[in-house]
């Protein structure tokens, strides 16, 4: 089903006559005396016409393919002066060159540690992401969505003589299609590529001024208001499926003409990708680990490209090398002049202080320090003395950590997050089952999406929109199953989470984390709830990352734990499929036997055949986006007759393109 996320509408009834059209009545000081008629019948007025609302997000794969393929928007012809290229083999210079080179320095490194232990393949036990890829025959980026930020204009506004109004962004997934084992097998795997450019008033057709093209609205008369709301009429598309939708977001009138997309508009590139896994059976009290890199790449102006600054993203090494940098790093978050955005979600720290690359790693997200680098740099103590009078987000120093950490680049990556991406895009073969998600998003990116949603809206209402943005942890559904809440400590709970509390019935489980914990059932576990936890012990260095203490917890009558050991984060309670009809919450799916399965990926055969052979049908956790999966899992597609949008909790490794190992050459 295609996912088209829409902002509201608002209309003001000033609106009507310049949209309708026609003179207003007559007034009675303008009427002739006549000879009295009979009454003439009064038809109802018409409705004034309703402007198409304000897109969020295309993720219809339909349209998204007709983008690359017919309107120029493949990245090899937007990046790399390929516009024939379906291979990357074929992509040629562009900013894929220098991202080969930091990867090849990131896995270098990374395989020095343990080189007998580390490298491409099942035969390792740190198994890495294979280079080749970048270069391959059979390999390509897909557009996987199309994302409307127009919202984070407020980041980097830019000046007055070249404001920007936020940033339109494609996302591309890499991806495969060759023959194993006599079988035709497509996949993509772990690396997303976000292009970002600048959303800019420009001088399209009907965009000369503001006023001209602001009529419908309130004749505001602040220039910069109106050509925002210009901006955002770009986005009010037609509401046309597939290959015509295509064709008017990249039309004139639209948000992707090539104006729009021009190199001078481009403001970076940047990726996501899971440079290591290492199995459970090498972490079994933690059902495994993976890392992920985060690098920004710009345009150099000389043909080459240079890694950037990360987004509030602390340069731990020189921040600790160099006391004098960290003091004043902690003097100027101090200071008054932080205190809105810091509560508010919209903190922009100078560059001097940030990183040039990050690692993220899964699972247990700020569980683990490497995940929340501001707490690695400084301590509760250190805001002791912080004014929190009249904040509403932050309100207290470990609230203000955990805001921070939300803002950087792995933090914000690692909460609510599918293994550590918030977008991954739609299966384009609308009849895959096997290795496709049900949900192209994560509960983070739904929750904000509602926010961006209301801040459309009150754009076009003629209001000031809120630029107020909840912890990285937002959840649209906070207080039911599965979702973050509150844990107490000495009996209270700490002030920035006290309304973070369950629904009736539900519980607050601490799950690793010492601030929040996760909505759970308080008796016994049901479908895809909890049943092995254990403490967690995090350190500066990942690898040194331990579970200890683990601790069976029951399933419900009839239910089975399958535990850490073979690759499920705090176990989960499956139970049979005969049951899933009886209760709501349920779905039944499959999970493979992790032995067997393994066994028949080394020996060469296809993962799909690998799956169908070893798998056994269990009742899971059914899951939607209304209905979110706990943390550590993904919502995968169950059956070809499931209906689209729903599926089944599982852990997000079992998906062959959610992981770099078993992919075979």
């Amino acid at each position: 089903m295609s996912r088209l996320v829409l902002a509201a509408t608002l209309l003001a009834t000033s609106c009507v006559r310049s949209e309708a059209g026609g003179d207003p009545p007559l007034e009675p000081s303008e009427a002739t005396v006549e000879t009295p008629q009979p009454a003439a019948r009064v038809e109802p007025a018409s409705p004034p016409p309703v402007e198409p609302p304000v897109r969020l997000l295309i993720s219809d794969p339909e349209t998204l393919a007709a983008l690359e393929r017919e309107h120029g928007l493949s990245l090899a012809a937007l990046l790399h002066d390929a516009p024939t290229a379906t291979a990357l083999a074929d992509y040629g210079p562009g900013p894929l060159t220098t991202i080969r080179t930091a990867l090849r320095r990131r896995l270098a490194s990374d395989r020095a540690e343990l080189p007998s232990r580390t490298g491409v393949g099942l035969r390792y036990v740190h198994r890495q992401f294979d280079l080749d890829w970048l270069s391959a025959d059979d390999t390509r980026f897909e557009l996987v969505a199309v994302v409307n930020r127009m919202d984070r204009q407020v980041f980097r506004p830019g000046d007055e003589a070249r404001p920007n109004f936020g940033e339109t962004r494609l996302i591309y997934r890499l991806a495969y299609t060759r023959e194993q084992g006599g079988q035709a097998l497509d996949s993509r795997l772990p690396m997303t590529i976000n292009v970002v450019y600048w959303q800019r008033a420009g001088q399209g057709p009907d965009e000369r001024t503001g006023e001209q093209t602001d009529k419908r609205t309130d004749q505001q008369t602040d220039e910069r208001a109106s050509a925002r709301r210009v901006v955002a009429a770009r986005w009010r598309t037609p509401a046309r499926p597939g290959a015509a939708l295509a064709a008017w977001l990249a039309g004139p009138e639209g948000p992707l003409a090539p104006g729009r997309l021009a190199r001078e508009q481009l403001d970076a590139v940047e990726i996501n990708v899971q440079t290591e896994r290492w199995p459970s059976t090498i972490r079994p009290a933690m059902a495994g680990h993976a890392e992920y890199l985060l690098q920004v790449f710009r345009d150099d102006g000389e043909g080459g490209w240079r890694a950037q600054p990360l987004e509030n993203t602390p340069d731990l090494s020189r921040l600790r090398r160099r006391p004098a940098a960290r003091a004043e790093l902690l003097a100027w978050l101090q200071a008054d002049e932080q205190r809105a955005a810091l509560d508010a979600g919209t903190l922009v720290v100078p560059e001097r202080f940030l990183a040039r690359a990050a690692t993220s790693v899964t699972p247990k997200g700020f569980a683990r320090l490497t995940n929340r680098p501001w707490s690695q740099l400084f301590g509760p103590e250190d805001f002791a003395d912080y004014d929190f009078r009249g904040l509403e987000i932050v309100r207290s120093p470990r609230g203000l950590l955990r805001r921070l950490d939300g803002l950087s680049c792995q933090g914000c990556h690692q909460s609510r997050s599918v293994a550590g991406f918030h977008l991954l895009g739609e299966a384009r073969d609308p009849a895959a089952v096997l290795d496709t998600l049900a949900l192209p998003g994560s509960p983070h990116l739904d929750g904000e999406l509602e926010r961006r949603g209301a801040w459309h809206a009150a754009l076009a209402a003629g209001e000031l929109a809120s630029e107020q943005r909840q912890l990285s942890e937002h959840e649209r559904a906070r207080g039911a199953w599965g979702s973050h809440c509150g844990l107490a400590e000495a009996g209270a709970v700490d002030p920035s989470f006290a309304d973070w509390t369950c629904d009736p019935g539900l519980v607050c489980t601490a799950l690793g984390d010492d601030e929040l914990g996760t909505c759970l059932e308080s008796g016994p576990a049901q479908a895809g709830g909890v049943c092995e936890v254990g403490t967690m012990r995090t350190r500066t260095d990942h690898h040194r990352d331990r579970v200890v203490d683990l601790e069976a917890r029951p399933c419900a009558d009839g239910g089975v734990c399958n535990d850490n050991a073979v690759g499920f984060p705090e176990g989960m309670c499956a139970f049979s499929c005969a049951a899933s009809d009886e209760d709501p919450t349920r779905g039944c799916g499959a999970i493979p036997n992790l032995h067997r399965f393994n066994n028949c990926l080394a020996a060469g055969r296809p993962f799909s055949t690998c799956i169908e052979t070893t798998a056994n049908p269990a009742g899971m956790r059914s899951c939607s986006a209304d209905a979110p999966c706990r943390d550590d899992y993904i919502c995968a597609r169950s059956s070809a007759e499931a209906e689209a949008g729903t599926g089944v909790c599982l852990p997000p490794y079992f998906l062959f393109q959610l992981r770099v190992d078993g992919h075979l050459g």
